[in-house]
């Protein structure tokens, strides 16, 4: 190890690993405890940026960062990138991840079945779950929902801790989403937008609590 870097998983993936393709002078970065099942015809494309993945890891801790490409999956990866520890990222089979500079912080989620495109400077916060797909096919009154629709997140976006970005939404450059937020719709650029929840109480008065 040197500076938590995997050495052998650096010199294999980079230099020896047939479904990392590198197009530039960037590196693909495996930190401790990544684990990248790269399945047969897949494809991670390295430009002239790095990709780390398994960033600000816990000292001593075991916690693993899944990146998984399944059969003729494809990442795009044209930009610099950090894949904090606990993270996972799964494209399914034919997929296509198109990306960036973005950075993705622990216990994150991102499952492509079609296709997921983020801009440059884009952040995911913690807990943040993307999905551009149902997974399973839903028959509402005889008609057939579309299973899966691409996610688009544009340039300079801040998507909060907690939220989730469903199939089919295009987050507009310059946003910000605040924690929390259920996105199935589209949001305007330059938009600070959060769901509107309001508190109710359930019973009020003389209330106590103890441990």
């Amino acid at each position: 190890m040197k500076n938590g870097i995997s050495v052998f998983k650096f010199i294999y993936y980079n230099y020896f690993c047939k479904n990392v393709i590198r197009h530039g002078k960037g590196r693909l970065i495996p930190y401790q405890n990544s684990i990248l099942d790269l399945a047969t015809g897949s494809q991670l494309h390295l430009y002239d940026k790095d990709v780390h993945i398994g960033t600000n890891k816990l000292k001593h801790s075991k916690r693993e960062t899944d990146i998984r490409l399944k059969k003729n999956a494809v990442w795009q990866a044209k930009g610099y990138c950090e894949i904090s520890y606990g993270a996972t990222i799964e494209v399914l089979e034919s997929a296509l991840l198109e990306t960036g500079n973005f950075t993705m912080n622990s216990n994150s989620t991102m499952i492509v079945e079609e296709k997921v495109t983020i801009g440059n400077d884009v952040m995911i916060a913690r807990n943040v779950v993307i999905f551009d797909s149902n997974f399973h096919p839903i028959n509402c009154a005889g008609i057939m929902s579309q299973k899966s629709k691409p996610v688009i997140i544009e340039d300079h976006v801040w998507v909060g801790a907690g939220s989730m970005v469903l199939k089919g939404v295009v987050i507009g450059k310059n946003s910000i989403i605040a924690a929390g937020t259920l996105l199935t719709t589209d949001v305007s650029s330059d938009t600070i937008l959060g769901n509107d929840q309001k508190q109710v109480p359930i019973k009020t008065g003389n209330i106590e609590w103890k441990r």
